[in-house]
């Protein structure tokens, strides 16, 4: 996976709710939205958790374990997934939550990890996913800068091909609490490592921000409806939404790509005989008529004589007769 060109990625986390057919149709309407990339969540409860881990506050409709254990996808359901995502031409993120996740993951050849904000400390993990040989993402999330550099130096000792995501673990995120100048801190304190931002606020404003800043990699949560059930559904933006960014970040792209040259505007020429104004003669003006400040207009079109000339062509005398309305070349003038 090349880092350093803009990708769009959906994060479809766990809302297809263990449906095989949803998972599929929910990859399938983010590429025809115009996403680069999905991505799913990997967990193995047993694993993963204990049974009576705490739960987050703004899911408690069924304990973890249970929760991660029914939404599950065997290897063989994991296949038609990312095959689903080939045929859409779009690339293939998991987010593995234990060593076991990213065997499993290794096992179906997945095209790049990215490592939860949960897993930012678990050090035999990010070994692990070190000595993989794949691309992988790292987000931020919830880690101090001194958690997330022991994770970053562990990946870029091995010259892993890593990116960087600045991210909040807040659903939804506070405007207040986006952190969008963590993106410049990483700049200045990775050099030459691909940045992201994976976006927990409302709407498309910091994504595209985020994006202006150099963070490439942009992630935001979708679902095909935001009434749909679990953890991610409410926050996350629906087909008509993620449509609107990818068009916004692409049409942004562009615009940076293509600096605009103001020293001339050969290429607006057609416009400003349209828009812009020339001197014409509010009165007739018989040939030999020195012309006085009263006799001259200001009005479109712009095909004779500029405006900017109307003090010097005072006390001129016509060359021909002009008439009311008559745009004023500069042949017309005794100069």
């Amino acid at each position: 996976m090349d880092f350093n060109k803009r990708k769009i990625i959906a994060e479809l986390g766990m809302t297809h709710d263990g449906s095989l057919g949803e998972a599929m149709a929910m990859i399938i309407a983010a590429a025809e939205c115009g996403v680069d990339a999905v991505k799913l969540q990997t967990h193995i409860s047993e694993a993963e958790t204990i049974r009576n881990a705490p739960q987050p506050p703004y899911f408690k409709a069924e304990p973890r374990y249970e929760y991660f254990k029914r939404t599950a996808f065997n290897m063989d359901q994991w296949k038609a997934l990312k095959e689903c995502a080939a045929e859409n031409k779009v690339e293939f993120i998991s987010s593995p939550f234990s060593i076991e996740a990213i065997d499993f993951l290794l096992e179906l050849g997945i095209d790049c990890f990215k490592v939860p904000s949960g897993e930012i400390t678990n050090i035999p993990y990010l070994e692990h996913l070190a000595d993989a040989n794949v691309p992988v993402i790292v987000s931020s999330g919830m880690s101090s800068l001194e958690e997330l550099d022991e994770c970053m130096q562990i990946f870029l000792k091995k010259n892993c091909n890593v990116a960087l995501m600045q991210c909040t673990s807040e659903y939804p995120c506070d405007p207040k609490h986006v952190g969008l100048n963590i993106i410049d801190l990483f700049k200045e304190k990775y050099p030459g490592v691909p940045l992201g931002f994976s976006d927990h606020s409302s709407g498309e404003w910091a994504a595209i921000a985020a994006f202006q800043k150099c963070a490439h990699l942009i992630e935001k949560h979708f679902t095909l409806s935001k009434k749909m059930y679990g953890p991610d559904a409410k926050m996350s933006m629906e087909p008509d939404e993620m449509t609107q960014l990818c068009d916004s970040v692409k049409n942004l792209e562009i615009a940076l790509a293509n600096p605009v040259d103001k020293t001339s505007a050969d290429e607006f020429s057609n416009m400003k005989e349209i828009f812009q104004k020339s001197i014409v003669s509010i009165t007739d003006i018989p040939a030999g008529t020195p012309i006085e400040a009263h006799m001259l207009g200001y009005k479109k079109p712009g095909t004779g004589l500029p405006t900017k000339y109307y003090k010097e062509i005072l006390g001129h005398t016509a060359k021909r007769d002009l008439h009311f309305d008559d745009i004023i070349k500069k042949e017309d003038i005794n100069w």
